[in-house]
């Protein structure tokens, strides 16, 4: 089997701009590997024995004219798309330019766009969605086609009947993570970059899948977005998460060696929490330390508490760790479920810069209903105090894999009545009991100008530029903080225009 993995040219959204896909909920400032479609390009090789290429229109610079050549083009059996909320207009309109090309052409979506809504990713007779996690719905779907059978009955998957139906099958047994073969970044043909790390070239990693926690607004990295809207439908309202699954720390120190040995020099490990357990991240840290690698991860503050553990990262070349801290009110952080208080944050700071890696905060506007003007200003005193060179902002996104999703739904904090595809670094889609839309945003650009625009932010981030790759990166991240800015404000007002995705004539 021929098979295209695709992402399409940034020209096919609205913004013109890459669309991230390991997170799967902004448009970022940098542009990162998508590590979980690189794994399941890896499977469908490995596994399945397919013959496998990974465009990566972004990276690779392939235009909307080297799209025709290079993908529309070439002789494919199947192609398929990692579609997160953001991207399933442009991967549908890749899918409808292939498709016209090549009417019995297979196009197979998975992600958490294709989980959400796959009744309206169907272009042409041959459309397939894999719902929640991919790979072994893909076995099985391969398994279909080979012997000529219908894909009814197959788990985690949806199709479309002969009257344009779309059907979908059982929820699919979660797979055991380690079982998986280690993604091979000799698929990746473009050029990287990931704004917290300086040295090029840089990739990601992502060794487990679930989370241990229960955050009512946490929107996770992409594969597991698509994992628990798939658990939540089996459950029909948020209840719990899917079960935390990790690769072993031998699996992990393996995965290093071959990113150390391809060449590269930097790595983003994009699990939602990478430090499970200090005996296990020791571990890991020995493992790697004599590779020279930088790296940064995520975890909870009250992981990061323990000097040791930080040394040994450090010494193992971690940089910095971003841990979601959200906001300055125990109060607050009691209504989301975070399970951690401010002291947390606190110590967690102070441990990590005492003992040699960089820590990084969030404040994310509107987590809890009970979000006041007077807390927020609070929480931004608070990290401003707290000195860090990062302090991630963003407005809540309730999407539809979490709780805060079924609680906006249940009080109508959406504007427009539904959850809605939004970059939740630049755009709001809820009014909250005591801040309303119009309010969110303009708290989200005040954030921003004091961070990033005074003095002190400016200086913190031209001092860590060290080659005119850098000064462009930065000159291009700061237009566009610029021209967020800049956008004029009006009640009810989006930035992208609202409405549902709309199935292609087959």
């Amino acid at each position: 089997m021929r098979a295209l993995f695709l992402i399409p040219p940034p020209t096919f959204n609205a913004r013109g701009l890459p669309i991230d896909r390991v997170y799967g909920c902004n448009y970022g400032f940098d542009y990162k590997p998508a590590i979980h479609f690189l794994q399941a390009a890896t499977y469908a090789r490995d596994a399945l024995g397919w013959n496998v290429r990974l465009m990566d229109c972004p990276a690779e610079g392939i235009d909307e004219a080297g799209f025709i050549r290079e993908a529309v083009g070439q002789p494919w059996e199947v192609v398929l798309f990692w579609t997160t909320y953001l991207s399933a207009v442009e991967d549908l309109e890749a899918a409808r330019r292939m498709h016209a090309a090549n009417p019995q052409l297979k196009i197979v979506f998975m992600g958490a766009g294709a989980t959400w809504r796959p009744e309206e990713l169907r272009v042409g007779a041959h459309s397939f969605s894999l719902l929640g996690e991919p790979e072994h719905t893909l076995r099985d779907l391969a398994a279909a086609w080979q012997a000529g059978r219908s894909p009814a009955g197959i788990d985690g998957l949806a199709w479309f009947d002969e009257d344009e139906r779309c059907l979908r099958g059982g929820f699919r047994a979660l797979l055991d993570v380690p079982s998986l073969p280690l993604p091979d970044r000799s698929l990746l043909l473009g050029s990287y970059r990931a704004n917290r790390l300086e040295r090029n070239p840089v990739t990601t990693m992502a060794v487990s899948r679930g989370c241990g926690f229960r955050c009512t607004f946490c929107c996770t990295n992409a594969v597991d977005q698509a994992i628990e809207l798939e658990f939540k439908r089996l459950q029909t309202t948020y209840v719990d998460r899917p079960p935390l699954r990790k690769r072993t720390p031998e699996q992990i120190i393996e995965e290093f060696h071959q990113i150390a040995a391809q060449g590269y020099k930097s790595v983003e490990i994009a699990d939602n929490i990478f430090t499970w357990g200090k005996k296990r991240t020791i571990q890991i840290c020995e493992g790697i330390a004599h590779l020279g690698l930088q790296w940064i991860c995520l975890a909870r503050a009250n992981m990061l508490h323990d000097p040791e553990q930080i040394r040994a990262m450090a010494r193992a070349g971690c940089q910095m760790v971003y841990m979601g801290s959200e906001t300055f009110d125990d109060g607050l952080l009691e209504d989301c479920v975070k399970e951690i208080h401010v002291r947390d944050i606190i110590k967690a700071v102070q441990t990590c810069r005492d003992n040699g890696v960089e820590p990084e905060i969030s404040v994310l506007i509107g987590a809890s209903p009970n979000e006041t003007w007077k807390t927020l200003l609070y929480s931004w005193r608070m990290s401003r105090k707290l000195g860090t060179r990062f302090v991630h902002f963003s407005v809540a996104l309730p999407s539809p894999s979490t709780e805060m999703y079924d609680q906006a739904i249940q009080n109508g904090w959406f504007v427009e009545g539904d959850f809605r595809p939004a970059d939740n670094a630049r755009e709001v889609i809820i009014n909250l009991p005591n801040l309303s839309q119009r309010e969110l945003r303009l708290a989200l650009k005040l954030a921003y100008s004091a961070q990033y625009l005074s003095p002190s932010g400016v200086f913190k981030q031209a001092r860590r530029v060290r080659t005119p790759a850098d000064l462009l990166h930065k000159a291009r991240s700061a237009a566009s903080l610029f021209g967020f800015l800049a956008e004029r404000e009006k009640e009810g007002e989006a930035l992208i225009p609202a409405g549902r995705l709309t199935p292609l004539p087959g």
